[in-house]
């Protein structure tokens, strides 16, 4: 298992549900665990290349067994795991399944420190309020034209799905801005809590 030692954060990733994992951000103090699913059968070479620039630690744990929130249950029990150690590291759960939910708000109220984000850019997000204040990033003006243009429209007319909502964002931008540039700003859409998703359906919180 990865080592988890006083003061280390432990990320807990649901690969089954989250794809987009971009480790070249976080913070040092972070052990990470990618649990893949048993019908997963590959990886794209940019998360590899990624997660083998943080050596040990980085731990990938492929489940065994197919069955209805089959990954899910090795989290839980990954978690269980934590909860019996002393010291305890900081658990986040990087999915976005609100099934976890109840656990975590149990764990919690047991001493475990432990929430679910949707997308590491939270913890991007989290990360840069606390540091020193620097110019905004380009895509800070892109947000709000993001924001600004859905606004207008009524909510029932804003696209449901990432793959529309990311055509709608490209149209917005007349084809300027690369997928790379588009899926930070839907990272940001969810880590401001501007949006929210379940069953893959968006729903707009402005």
């Amino acid at each position: 298992m990865v080592n988890t030692p006083d003061k280390t954060k432990l990320l807990l990733v649901d690969y089954e549900n989250v794809q987009q994992v971009e480790l070249a951000g976080l913070d040092d103090n972070f052990r990470v665990i990618i649990f893949v699913g048993a019908d997963q059968k590959s990886l794209p070479f940019d998360l590899v290349t990624k997660a083998q620039k943080l050596g040990g630690r980085v731990e990938w744990q492929k489940i065994t067994g197919n069955g209805s929130n089959a990954l899910d249950f090795f989290i839980a029990c990954q978690l269980g795991r934590v909860f019996e150690r002393s010291p305890r590291p900081e658990c986040t759960v990087l999915s976005k399944d609100k099934g976890f939910d109840p656990l975590l708000t149990y764990l919690n109220a047991n001493g475990l420190k432990c929430r679910r984000i949707h997308s590491l850019a939270e913890l991007h997000h989290k990360a840069a309020a606390t540091a020193t204040a620097a110019a905004p990033a380009p895509e800070d003006a892109q947000l709000r034209r993001v924001v600004e243009v859905l606004g207008k429209l009524d909510k029932r007319a804003r696209p449901r799905k990432r793959r529309t909502l990311s055509q709608c964002i490209s149209a917005m931008f007349q084809k300027k801005i690369d997928q790379q540039g588009i899926g930070r700003i839907i990272d940001a859409m969810f880590a401001t809590k501007l949006i929210s998703e379940a069953h893959n359906i968006i729903t707009y919180e402005f």
